[in-house]
């Protein structure tokens, strides 16, 4: 108990400091870190690379850290600025984390950032020291907002990029970015680290995001691109289940996965060594950078007529959504609004529709939303629900087989109504109000073939319009009747 009070303690902590930082400035690039990670063997050629690159180094001091950045020589002029965040593993360095990441940037023009979080320890042998999540996402935020103060990044199309530890520490660097609205990562690219498996839990402050303490669904927005290898040296076939794992708990959180590897014949560092899933993860990060396109309609057709009044809206995945926003209206301008949702999370395609009222027109529309906005409105379509059939009547004013005749009709009390039965069958008559809820039922009973009549006080509708709907096993008729008051 103990132990979960002052996580949360610290988590608040976190968050205030975060939200009281102060504005973004233009910070000092050298050519050293300060730590010398760069002198460290096995970190010695990564650091040389990345100088050579034209990378530098920022150091923060007062954090034990530094952070490398590089940009692309033309990254002043171009119109879109994006950024890759990068994180390593374990014992490795943001050198090795940048050059992971030099081929697809410089193809692609986004700049890099490498975050050093790890210290070496007392020995060579020696675990070190990792920063926890929070430190990590203050780092990333100070570095970002000096990429934006001297070169102009474009804060909203941000990808993240995390190997082993950095991979398993994506998930609440994610959760921050949302939670503090800051709103940089367009994408979580988490490569061999994933969440323990039950009976293991996820630790505090993580575990208690799963529990619904910062919210219904805290990753509503985000998007991950997840890769296992099936042959994981380090941790055998178990990483496969936890990036399983991690899938399914962002999934029911309102997070989207944008696509899952599984590799069969994948190492620990599977992803690094293969062009092909990285060009699809990088493909991922420039499309959920971009401005969203609008989805196509699925279901149901334009003009769909006799719609049930609990229905089911379908549209297209969109490779540049994170989210949908869904509207409906009974008038095709839109100027009123029966629903709008504006938080569906692009892992789901639909939206029900309940509470419908009887045959009413609805029109309705779909776009996608991401880090940088919404798209345009796709087609606007209608649909028209079950409830205004026509009243089946003889040339001189009686009532058809089958059919219902309502009289009188605007009524101020009694109501007559009559039909005709060609067979005998069970019977069933209702009154429901506008929203096609039932008011009450006038009849339910067998009955024999021929021709009928009841009469009922239309101030039990309690409203000014109501619909009266006949049932019988062959046959559906409705009429709409008027309350005069």
């Amino acid at each position: 108990m103990m132990q979960f009070l002052r996580s949360s303690f610290l988590l608040m902590m976190i968050l205030l400091f975060v939200e009281s930082r102060t504005k973004a400035q233009i910070l000092t690039e050298t050519t050293t870190d300060y730590l010398n990670i760069y002198k460290i063997s096995g970190h010695v050629a990564a650091y040389q690379a990345c100088i050579q690159a034209g990378a530098k180094v920022i150091n923060f001091t007062a954090d034990t850290s530094f952070a490398t950045v590089w940009v692309p020589q033309n990254y002043s002029t171009q119109a879109v600025k994006r950024a890759m965040i990068a994180i390593h593993g374990t014992k490795g360095s943001a050198y090795a984390a940048m050059n992971d990441e030099f081929a697809n940037a410089q193809t692609n023009n986004y700049a890099i950032i490498g975050i050093q979080w790890w210290q070496q320890g007392a020995t060579a042998s020696a675990d070190g020291t990792y920063f926890n999540e929070d430190k990590i996402y203050r780092l990333i935020d100070t570095t970002l907002k000096h990429l934006k103060a001297k070169y102009g990044a474009d804060l909203s199309r941000v990808g993240y990029s995390g190997f082993s530890r950095g991979s398993a520490s994506s998930f609440l660097v994610m959760f921050y970015d949302r939670y503090l609205k800051t709103n940089y990562f367009a994408l979580s690219i988490s490569a061999s680290g994933g969440i323990p498996t039950p009976p293991n839990a996820p630790k505090p402050p993580l575990g208690e995001v799963f529990q619904k303490r910062y919210g219904a669904q805290p990753f509503l927005g985000t998007s991950f691109f997840y890769y296992c290898g099936m042959q994981d040296e380090e941790w055998g076939t178990a990483m496969c289940d936890q990036i399983s794992y991690a899938d399914s708990l962002i999934k029911a959180n309102g997070g989207q996965t944008v696509r899952r590897i599984a590799d069969p014949n994948g190492l620990h560092g599977g992803y690094r060594t293969s062009i092909g899933y990285q060009a699809s993860a990088v493909q991922w990060f420039l499309d959920l950078t971009s401005t969203p396109t609008p989805p196509a309609l699925r279901l149901p057709a334009d003009k769909s007529a006799n719609m049930p009044l609990t229905t089911n809206l379908q549209w297209s995945t969109n490779a540049t959504a994170s989210l949908y926003d869904v509207q409906v209206s009974s008038n095709s301008g839109f100027t009123t609004t029966f629903l709008r949702d504006s938080l569906i999370s692009a892992n789901l395609t639909s939206k029900q529709l309940s509470g419908l009222a009887m045959g009413t027109t609805y029109y309705w529309r779909v776009r996608s939303r991401n880090n940088t906005g919404a798209s345009a409105w796709s087609e606007t379509r209608s649909l028209t629900t079950q409830g205004m059939t026509s009243v089946a009547q003889n040339e001189d004013g009686g009532v058809k087989d089958g059919g219902l005749h309502v009289s009188p009709n605007p009524a101020s009390d009694g109501v007559r109504v009559q039909f005709i039965l060609t067979q005998s069958e069970r019977v069933s008559l209702k009154l429901y109000n506008v929203l096609g809820q039932e008011i009450a039922s006038l009849l339910d009973a067998e009955m024999s073939a021929g021709e009928h009549e009841l009469e009922f006080s239309a101030q039990c509708a309690a409203f000014k319009t109501a619909f009266l709907r006949l049932q019988t096993r062959s046959h559906t008729s409705s009429q709409m009747l008027t309350v005069i008051r």
